[in-house]
């Protein structure tokens, strides 16, 4: 019998979870409750933490959106989130195989108590938690995702290709300029169309991100770019920005389609790569890039390739809602 108790956390509790995540090697801003009582805030999300504990002790667990549909319950990975990673706090011991039952305990509490109390469940792990083996061996699916990241330390405009540093050099010689804004309404339109040009519905409104950029304070950083003699932007890139592990994480990238092209989000994005190099932050997130066409944009700016789990577990019940549905089930 396992050691291993799970419970869900209680409000009470949101900051023992804090530290947990703190001293976890998969530590994220998007597992911190600062960033997660801003989705509940904001976006109405039902979030949820389950608790591994060892006799009293917190030692483990994950967070995740509840969604009810049709008498189905689903946890899912919380919307705009890079990450719902299982965490654990590191336990010092000098045999490995000690700490690898450890860890496969508590990951296995957790699957258990999930496909226990759900009828599908998604977790997105983060880039260093590679041990799956407690999902694995409950037969839950695992899918490598992909994001280009730029290791900010070495980053250099000569070591970006040949193209994005000709259309940064045209963005300067016709005086585009970039800097940051602190409201999101000038350039929602820029957003919204971006997406639409992609077939896609916007994933926020104008209220949602305006009150995300409020309540994360200066963890959100919006830059914009335009002509020096011009109110009216080109470009804008919407960041997260994670002070802890000085990470940069990119949320929302838009830009205006013109032809020829000015170069104006090339030069956005390299000059924040800058601004963020200045302020030593360590990494540069440019975000998910398993689609062809995105990183062969992203791939460009010196970036590396980082898998990362994604892991998931389904039944029968939610197969046939998610047939009957055509997978809008599934949606935050």
């Amino acid at each position: 019998m396992s050691s291993y108790a799970t419970r869900y956390l209680t409000i009470d509790e949101y900051k023992e979870w804090d530290a947990l995540v703190l001293q976890s090697p998969n530590y994220s801003i998007f597992d911190t409750t600062l960033w997660l009582d801003t989705l509940s805030s904001v976006l109405k999300c039902h979030i949820k933490i389950l608790g591994v504990f060892k006799k009293e002790n917190l030692v483990g667990g994950v967070v995740f959106n509840v969604i009810k549909r049709f008498g189905i319950k689903i946890a899912n990975t919380p919307p705009m989130s890079v990450y719902n990673s299982l965490h654990y706090i590191p336990r010092e011991t000098q045999h490995k195989y000690r700490l690898g039952r450890y860890i496969y305990d508590i990951i296995a509490a957790i699957a258990e108590r999930l496909q226990n109390d759900f009828h599908y469940i998604v977790i997105t792990n983060h880039h260093e938690f590679k041990d799956i083996r407690g999902l694995k061996s409950q037969d839950w699916r695992q899918n490598i995702l992909y994001s280009c990241r730029v290791s900010l330390d070495n980053v250099d405009l000569s070591l970006i290709s040949a193209a994005k540093r000709r259309q940064v050099k045209k963005a300067r010689k016709k005086l585009i300029i970039t800097e940051e804004i602190k409201d999101i309404a000038p350039v929602y339109d820029i957003i919204e169309q971006t997406y639409i040009r992609q077939n896609l519905k916007c994933p926020l409104t104008l209220d949602e991100i305006s009150g995300i950029c409020t309540r994360m304070g200066h963890n959100v950083a919006i830059r914009a770019a335009r002509e020096q003699n011009s109110e009216k932007y080109k470009a804008v890139i919407v960041l997260i920005v994670d002070d802890r592990n000085r990470y940069v994480y990119n949320l929302i990238n838009a830009f205006e389609p013109e032809s020829p092209d000015s170069g104006a989000n090339s030069l956005l994005l390299w000059e924040g790569m800058e601004y963020f190099k200045g302020k030593r932050f360590e990494l540069f997130d440019l975000g998910e890039a398993g689609i062809p066409s995105k990183y062969d944009f992203k791939s460009q700016f010196f970036t590396e390739l980082e898998p990362y789990y994604q892991v998931s577990k389904s039944n029968f019940l939610f197969s046939i809602a998610w047939h009957l549905t055509r997978g809008r089930i599934t949606k935050n």
